[in-house]
Protein backbone atom coordinates (compact mmCIF):
# COMPACT_ATOMS: atom_id res chain seq x y z
CA UNK A 1 0.00 0.00 0.00
CA UNK A 2 1.42 3.40 -1.08
CA UNK A 3 2.01 6.68 0.72
CA UNK A 4 -1.41 7.86 -1.32
CA UNK A 5 -3.80 5.49 -0.28
CA UNK A 6 -2.16 5.36 3.23
CA UNK A 7 -2.56 9.21 3.53
CA UNK A 8 -6.45 8.84 2.07
CA UNK A 9 -7.15 6.02 4.94
CA UNK A 10 -5.94 8.11 7.58
CA UNK A 11 -8.25 11.15 6.03
CA UNK A 12 -11.13 8.80 6.09
CA UNK A 13 -11.14 8.06 10.07
CA UNK A 14 -13.93 10.19 11.74
CA UNK A 15 -12.34 12.73 13.82
CA UNK A 16 -8.92 12.43 12.52
CA UNK A 17 -8.41 15.94 10.93
CA UNK A 18 -5.21 17.84 9.39
CA UNK A 19 -3.75 18.82 12.84
CA UNK A 20 -3.68 14.95 14.52
CA UNK A 21 -2.62 13.87 11.37
CA UNK A 22 0.63 16.45 11.37
CA UNK A 23 1.27 14.93 14.76
CA UNK A 24 0.93 11.60 13.77
CA UNK A 25 3.74 12.61 11.17
CA UNK A 26 5.90 14.28 13.48
CA UNK A 27 5.82 10.91 15.94
CA UNK A 28 5.85 8.65 13.39
CA UNK A 29 7.54 10.02 9.94
CA UNK A 30 5.37 7.77 7.39
CA UNK A 31 2.41 6.35 7.31
CA UNK A 32 3.72 3.22 6.79
CA UNK A 33 5.25 3.54 10.68
CA UNK A 34 1.78 4.65 11.56
CA UNK A 35 -0.55 1.80 10.18
CA UNK A 36 2.89 -0.46 11.83
CA UNK A 37 2.39 1.15 15.12
CA UNK A 38 0.87 -0.03 18.41
CA UNK A 39 -2.12 1.06 20.22
CA UNK A 40 -0.10 2.11 22.85
CA UNK A 41 2.37 4.46 20.88
CA UNK A 42 -0.44 5.70 18.97
CA UNK A 43 -2.39 6.68 22.23
CA UNK A 44 1.50 8.60 23.19
CA UNK A 45 0.64 11.39 20.30
CA UNK A 46 -1.37 14.13 21.37
CA UNK A 47 -4.94 14.47 20.60
CA UNK A 48 -5.32 11.09 20.16
CA UNK A 49 -6.75 8.58 22.59
CA UNK A 50 -6.90 5.30 22.65
CA UNK A 51 -10.25 4.94 20.77
CA UNK A 52 -8.75 7.19 17.48
CA UNK A 53 -5.95 4.96 17.93
CA UNK A 54 -8.36 1.92 18.03
CA UNK A 55 -10.09 3.21 14.61
CA UNK A 56 -6.59 4.34 13.06
CA UNK A 57 -5.27 0.98 12.61
CA UNK A 58 -9.10 -0.70 12.04
CA UNK A 59 -9.14 1.41 8.57
CA UNK A 60 -6.01 0.10 7.67
CA UNK A 61 -7.89 -3.32 6.85
CA UNK A 62 -11.56 -1.68 5.94
CA UNK A 63 -12.43 -1.71 2.26
CA UNK A 64 -13.17 1.86 1.12
CA UNK A 65 -14.83 2.22 -2.22
CA UNK A 66 -14.26 5.99 -2.09
CA UNK A 67 -10.94 5.49 -1.69
CA UNK A 68 -10.54 3.18 -4.61
CA UNK A 69 -12.65 6.27 -6.83
CA UNK A 70 -10.09 8.83 -5.86
CA UNK A 71 -7.21 6.65 -6.98
CA UNK A 72 -8.91 5.76 -9.77
CA UNK A 73 -9.83 8.90 -10.75
CA UNK A 74 -6.93 10.67 -10.21
CA UNK A 75 -5.05 7.45 -12.20
CA UNK A 76 -6.94 7.89 -15.19
CA UNK A 77 -6.98 11.84 -15.59
CA UNK A 78 -3.46 11.97 -14.93
CA UNK A 79 -3.84 14.26 -11.88
CA UNK A 80 -0.86 14.57 -9.18
CA UNK A 81 -0.85 14.82 -5.44
CA UNK A 82 1.53 15.59 -2.58
CA UNK A 83 0.94 14.26 0.64
CA UNK A 84 1.90 15.77 4.15
CA UNK A 85 4.58 13.10 4.21
CA UNK A 86 6.53 13.27 0.88
CA UNK A 87 9.95 15.77 0.95
CA UNK A 88 8.46 17.37 -2.20
CA UNK A 89 5.55 18.93 -0.20
CA UNK A 90 5.30 22.74 -0.23
CA UNK A 91 7.80 23.82 2.48
CA UNK A 92 5.75 26.96 3.94
CA UNK A 93 2.59 25.32 3.51
CA UNK A 94 4.04 22.48 5.63
CA UNK A 95 4.49 25.32 8.79
CA UNK A 96 0.79 26.25 8.98
CA UNK A 97 -1.05 24.87 12.26
CA UNK A 98 -3.42 22.62 9.89
CA UNK A 99 -1.79 21.79 6.61
CA UNK A 100 -3.59 19.69 3.70
CA UNK A 101 -2.78 15.72 4.37
CA UNK A 102 -3.32 15.37 0.58
CA UNK A 103 -3.22 18.59 -1.71
CA UNK A 104 -4.35 17.04 -5.65
CA UNK A 105 -2.72 19.77 -8.49
CA UNK A 106 -2.23 19.95 -12.46
CA UNK A 107 0.68 21.89 -13.52
CA UNK A 108 3.96 22.21 -11.37
CA UNK A 109 5.13 23.72 -7.91
CA UNK A 110 8.48 24.90 -8.29
CA UNK A 111 11.33 26.18 -5.37
CA UNK A 112 10.82 29.67 -6.82
CA UNK A 113 6.72 29.23 -5.54
CA UNK A 114 7.72 30.01 -2.25
CA UNK A 115 8.36 33.67 -2.76
CA UNK A 116 5.28 34.16 -3.33
CA UNK A 117 2.27 36.52 -2.50
CA UNK A 118 -1.40 36.04 -2.20
CA UNK A 119 -3.98 38.42 -3.66
CA UNK A 120 -7.56 38.71 -2.31
CA UNK A 121 -10.51 40.98 -2.36
CA UNK A 122 -13.83 41.36 -3.20
CA UNK A 123 -15.65 39.71 -6.21
CA UNK A 124 -17.01 42.96 -7.63
CA UNK A 125 -14.28 45.57 -7.81
CA UNK A 126 -14.47 49.03 -8.94
CA UNK A 127 -12.22 50.61 -11.39
CA UNK A 128 -10.01 51.71 -8.73
CA UNK A 129 -9.61 47.60 -7.42
CA UNK A 130 -9.05 46.53 -10.72
CA UNK A 131 -6.36 48.85 -11.83
CA UNK A 132 -4.48 48.46 -8.41
CA UNK A 133 -4.39 45.00 -9.07
CA UNK A 134 -3.31 45.32 -12.44
CA UNK A 135 0.02 47.41 -10.93
CA UNK A 136 0.73 45.33 -8.11
CA UNK A 137 0.34 42.10 -9.64
CA UNK A 138 2.70 43.26 -12.49
CA UNK A 139 5.10 44.84 -10.14
CA UNK A 140 5.59 41.88 -7.92
CA UNK A 141 5.59 39.56 -11.18
CA UNK A 142 8.53 41.56 -12.44
CA UNK A 143 10.61 41.23 -9.04
CA UNK A 144 10.04 37.17 -9.25
CA UNK A 145 7.13 36.84 -7.16
CA UNK A 146 4.65 34.12 -7.70
CA UNK A 147 1.17 35.12 -7.43
CA UNK A 148 -1.26 33.43 -5.27
CA UNK A 149 -5.34 33.60 -5.16
CA UNK A 150 -8.51 31.66 -5.27
CA UNK A 151 -9.54 31.28 -8.36
CA UNK A 152 -12.68 33.34 -7.56
CA UNK A 153 -14.55 36.49 -9.73
CA UNK A 154 -12.90 39.66 -9.44
CA UNK A 155 -9.85 40.50 -8.04
CA UNK A 156 -8.53 36.66 -7.85
CA UNK A 157 -9.35 36.30 -11.65
CA UNK A 158 -7.80 39.77 -12.49
CA UNK A 159 -4.81 38.72 -9.91
CA UNK A 160 -4.39 35.73 -12.27
CA UNK A 161 -4.99 36.48 -15.71
CA UNK A 162 -2.22 39.96 -15.12
CA UNK A 163 0.60 37.10 -13.47
CA UNK A 164 0.05 34.87 -16.80
CA UNK A 165 0.09 37.98 -19.29
CA UNK A 166 3.21 39.40 -17.83
CA UNK A 167 4.95 35.27 -18.21
CA UNK A 168 4.99 35.26 -14.39
CA UNK A 169 3.64 32.41 -12.22
CA UNK A 170 0.67 31.97 -10.46
CA UNK A 171 -1.04 29.61 -8.05
CA UNK A 172 -4.80 29.14 -7.83
CA UNK A 173 -6.37 27.11 -4.70
CA UNK A 174 -9.83 25.89 -4.74
CA UNK A 175 -12.48 25.54 -2.88
CA UNK A 176 -13.96 22.32 -4.71
CA UNK A 177 -12.86 19.28 -6.74
CA UNK A 178 -10.10 19.76 -9.17
CA UNK A 179 -12.33 18.15 -11.65
CA UNK A 180 -14.92 21.08 -10.98
CA UNK A 181 -14.55 24.63 -12.45
CA UNK A 182 -15.85 27.39 -10.80
CA UNK A 183 -16.89 29.86 -11.59
CA UNK A 184 -17.72 28.16 -15.14
CA UNK A 185 -16.82 31.29 -17.28
CA UNK A 186 -13.14 30.47 -15.79
CA UNK A 187 -12.70 27.53 -17.81
CA UNK A 188 -10.20 28.78 -20.64
CA UNK A 189 -8.43 30.17 -17.47
CA UNK A 190 -7.45 26.66 -16.15
CA UNK A 191 -5.26 25.37 -18.89
CA UNK A 192 -3.18 28.73 -19.02
CA UNK A 193 -2.53 28.27 -15.02
CA UNK A 194 -1.87 24.75 -15.30
CA UNK A 195 0.58 25.87 -17.69
CA UNK A 196 2.18 28.16 -15.89
CA UNK A 197 1.87 27.41 -12.38
CA UNK A 198 -0.35 25.32 -9.74
CA UNK A 199 -4.09 24.44 -9.81
CA UNK A 200 -4.41 22.81 -7.04
CA UNK A 201 -7.14 21.90 -3.65
CA UNK A 202 -7.44 19.73 -0.80
CA UNK A 203 -11.03 18.58 -1.86
CA UNK A 204 -10.93 14.83 -3.14
CA UNK A 205 -12.27 15.24 -7.25
CA UNK A 206 -16.34 14.94 -7.42
CA UNK A 207 -16.59 18.04 -4.44
CA UNK A 208 -19.06 20.76 -5.34
CA UNK A 209 -18.25 24.61 -4.54
CA UNK A 210 -20.28 24.70 -1.50
CA UNK A 211 -19.84 28.06 0.40
CA UNK A 212 -18.56 25.36 3.70
CA UNK A 213 -15.69 25.07 1.14
CA UNK A 214 -14.32 28.30 0.78
CA UNK A 215 -13.46 29.88 4.30
CA UNK A 216 -11.20 26.79 4.97
CA UNK A 217 -9.37 26.34 1.55
CA UNK A 218 -8.27 30.31 2.83
CA UNK A 219 -5.94 28.96 4.83
CA UNK A 220 -3.80 27.22 1.85
CA UNK A 221 -4.00 30.22 -0.09
CA UNK A 222 -2.19 32.26 2.80
CA UNK A 223 -0.27 29.45 4.21
CA UNK A 224 1.56 29.06 0.35
CA UNK A 225 2.60 32.87 0.51
CA UNK A 226 5.08 34.91 2.18
CA UNK A 227 2.44 37.62 3.22
CA UNK A 228 -1.52 38.55 2.48
CA UNK A 229 -2.43 41.49 0.08
CA UNK A 230 -6.25 42.73 0.10
CA UNK A 231 -7.67 45.13 -2.04
CA UNK A 232 -10.74 45.96 -2.12
CA UNK A 233 -12.98 43.78 0.83
CA UNK A 234 -16.21 44.58 2.11
CA UNK A 235 -17.23 44.45 6.24
CA UNK A 236 -17.69 40.72 5.82
CA UNK A 237 -15.18 39.73 2.83
CA UNK A 238 -13.83 36.25 2.16
CA UNK A 239 -10.67 38.11 1.78
CA UNK A 240 -10.39 39.31 5.40
CA UNK A 241 -10.66 35.31 6.62
CA UNK A 242 -7.50 35.01 4.32
CA UNK A 243 -5.76 38.07 6.23
CA UNK A 244 -7.30 36.24 9.57
CA UNK A 245 -5.25 33.24 8.61
CA UNK A 246 -2.22 34.99 7.42
CA UNK A 247 -2.31 36.53 11.04
CA UNK A 248 -2.68 33.31 12.62
CA UNK A 249 0.16 31.88 10.54
CA UNK A 250 2.59 34.26 10.97
CA UNK A 251 2.58 35.88 8.08
CA UNK A 252 2.50 39.88 6.54
CA UNK A 253 -0.42 41.13 5.82
CA UNK A 254 -1.27 43.95 3.40
CA UNK A 255 -3.70 46.31 3.15
CA UNK A 256 -4.80 48.79 0.15
CA UNK A 257 -6.43 51.79 1.73
CA UNK A 258 -9.45 53.02 0.17
CA UNK A 259 -11.98 55.56 -0.11
CA UNK A 260 -13.95 56.12 3.23
CA UNK A 261 -17.38 56.43 2.28
CA UNK A 262 -16.48 52.87 -0.28
CA UNK A 263 -18.59 49.88 1.34
CA UNK A 264 -15.98 47.80 -0.63
CA UNK A 265 -12.59 49.70 1.15
CA UNK A 266 -14.27 49.02 4.86
CA UNK A 267 -12.77 45.85 4.85
CA UNK A 268 -9.05 46.86 4.10
CA UNK A 269 -10.01 49.81 6.19
CA UNK A 270 -10.51 48.00 9.17
CA UNK A 271 -7.16 45.99 8.73
CA UNK A 272 -4.84 48.96 8.59
CA UNK A 273 -6.46 50.67 11.21
CA UNK A 274 -5.48 47.11 13.38
CA UNK A 275 -1.73 46.88 12.12
CA UNK A 276 -1.67 45.50 8.59
CA UNK A 277 0.94 47.72 6.51
CA UNK A 278 -0.60 50.18 4.12
CA UNK A 279 0.26 49.31 0.69
CA UNK A 280 0.58 52.55 -2.11
CA UNK A 281 3.63 50.62 -4.09
CA UNK A 282 5.38 47.34 -4.93
CA UNK A 283 7.99 48.32 -2.57
CA UNK A 284 5.55 48.40 0.68
CA UNK A 285 5.45 44.99 0.40
CA UNK A 286 9.04 44.20 -0.70
CA UNK A 287 10.53 45.43 1.95
CA UNK A 288 8.91 43.33 4.13
CA UNK A 289 9.25 40.30 2.42
CA UNK A 290 13.03 40.64 1.10
CA UNK A 291 14.48 39.16 4.76
CA UNK A 292 12.43 35.99 4.47
CA UNK A 293 12.62 35.10 0.72
CA UNK A 294 14.18 32.05 -0.52
CA UNK A 295 15.63 33.97 -3.68
CA UNK A 296 16.63 37.76 -2.43
CA UNK A 297 16.19 40.65 -5.31
CA UNK A 298 20.03 40.93 -6.46
CA UNK A 299 21.44 44.19 -6.38
CA UNK A 300 19.77 46.46 -9.08
CA UNK A 301 22.69 47.58 -11.43
CA UNK A 302 22.51 51.33 -11.80
CA UNK A 303 21.13 51.06 -15.68
CA UNK A 304 19.88 54.78 -15.26
CA UNK A 305 23.16 56.23 -15.09
CA UNK A 306 23.05 57.86 -18.04
CA UNK A 307 19.98 59.53 -16.85
CA UNK A 308 21.19 60.86 -13.62
CA UNK A 309 24.14 63.87 -13.44
CA UNK A 310 27.57 63.40 -11.46
CA UNK A 311 26.12 64.99 -8.30
CA UNK A 312 22.74 62.42 -8.32
CA UNK A 313 25.20 59.58 -9.11
CA UNK A 314 27.41 60.23 -6.22
CA UNK A 315 24.37 59.72 -3.66
CA UNK A 316 22.89 57.45 -5.63
CA UNK A 317 25.94 55.12 -4.90
CA UNK A 318 25.95 55.57 -1.02
CA UNK A 319 21.97 54.61 -0.72
CA UNK A 320 21.61 50.97 -1.04
CA UNK A 321 18.39 48.22 -0.29
CA UNK A 322 18.97 48.85 3.23
CA UNK A 323 17.22 51.69 4.59
CA UNK A 324 19.65 55.01 5.40
CA UNK A 325 19.05 58.14 7.02
CA UNK A 326 19.77 61.46 5.50
CA UNK A 327 22.93 62.25 8.22
CA UNK A 328 24.16 58.73 7.47
CA UNK A 329 24.06 59.80 3.21
CA UNK A 330 25.34 63.20 4.00
CA UNK A 331 28.23 61.94 6.31
CA UNK A 332 29.44 59.41 3.28
CA UNK A 333 29.30 62.05 1.09
CA UNK A 334 31.57 64.80 3.60
CA UNK A 335 28.48 66.67 3.36
CA UNK A 336 25.54 68.40 5.79
CA UNK A 337 21.73 66.89 5.42
CA UNK A 338 20.58 70.15 4.01
CA UNK A 339 23.16 70.17 0.76
CA UNK A 340 22.17 67.04 -0.47
CA UNK A 341 18.27 67.11 0.00
CA UNK A 342 17.33 68.22 -2.95
CA UNK A 343 19.41 65.92 -5.20
CA UNK A 344 17.85 63.60 -2.42
CA UNK A 345 14.40 64.61 -4.11
CA UNK A 346 15.36 64.64 -7.66
CA UNK A 347 16.33 60.94 -7.29
CA UNK A 348 13.25 60.33 -5.61
CA UNK A 349 11.33 62.11 -8.52
CA UNK A 350 12.91 60.08 -11.24
CA UNK A 351 12.05 56.96 -9.15
CA UNK A 352 15.03 55.40 -8.09
CA UNK A 353 15.22 55.96 -4.83
CA UNK A 354 12.44 56.28 -1.90
CA UNK A 355 11.50 58.21 0.96
CA UNK A 356 10.70 56.43 4.24
CA UNK A 357 9.26 57.46 7.22
CA UNK A 358 12.30 59.41 9.39
CA UNK A 359 13.66 61.23 6.62
CA UNK A 360 15.60 57.32 5.40
CA UNK A 361 15.80 56.26 1.88
CA UNK A 362 16.19 53.29 -0.18
CA UNK A 363 16.64 51.84 -3.91
CA UNK A 364 13.92 50.96 -5.51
Amino acid sequence: MDSFRYTLKLLSVPGLGPRKILSLKNKFGTPEKIYGSSLRELSSVYGIDYRMAKRILESESRDDGEIDRVINFVEKKGIKYFTIFDTAYPKNLLEIYDPPPVLFYMGEYTEKDFDAIAVVGTRNPTLYGKSVTESLVKELIRNDITIISGFARGIDTIAHRIAISMGGRTIAVLGCGIDVVYPPENKTLVTEIITSGLYCTEYPPGTKPDAINFPRRNRIISGLSLGTIVIEAGEKSGALITALYSLDQNREVFAVPGRIIDKKSVGTNSLIKKGAKLVTCVEDILEEIDKIRKYPRKPKQLEISFKLDSEERNVYETISGEPANIDTIAEKLGKQPHEILPTLLSLEIKGVIKQLPGKMFIRC
